[in-house]
């Protein structure tokens, strides 16, 4: 029986991502997604270093709570395991 290992984080990060989607209903939802994950990195490196100068508002619907923004940026290696018979439908 195969498994799927699936990080603790990720079930919030996509989340929060369809959640703006959803908010903001983009045209282009690639866009959309290029420049969500972008900001959110920025912010991740943001907690990091702790340099707050460069500033920007948070993604749509991203987690306004920073225990939440710290848990995504260090992310650990407990995962979620999902047993085979998982089947993606589009």
């Amino acid at each position: 029986m195969t498994q799927i290992e699936i990080p603790r984080e990720l079930p919030s990060i996509l989340k929060n991502f369809t959640l703006s989607v959803l908010r903001t209903k983009p045209r282009d939802i690639i866009d959309h997604a290029v420049d969500y994950f972008t900001q959110l990195q920025r912010q991740q490196k943001q907690l990091i270093t702790g340099d707050n100068s460069t500033s920007s508002p948070p993604p749509p619907a991203s987690s306004s709570n920073p225990s939440e923004q710290v848990r995504l940026q260090h992310p650990t290696s407990n995962h979620n395991v999902i047993s085979s018979g998982l089947e993606l439908v589009s």
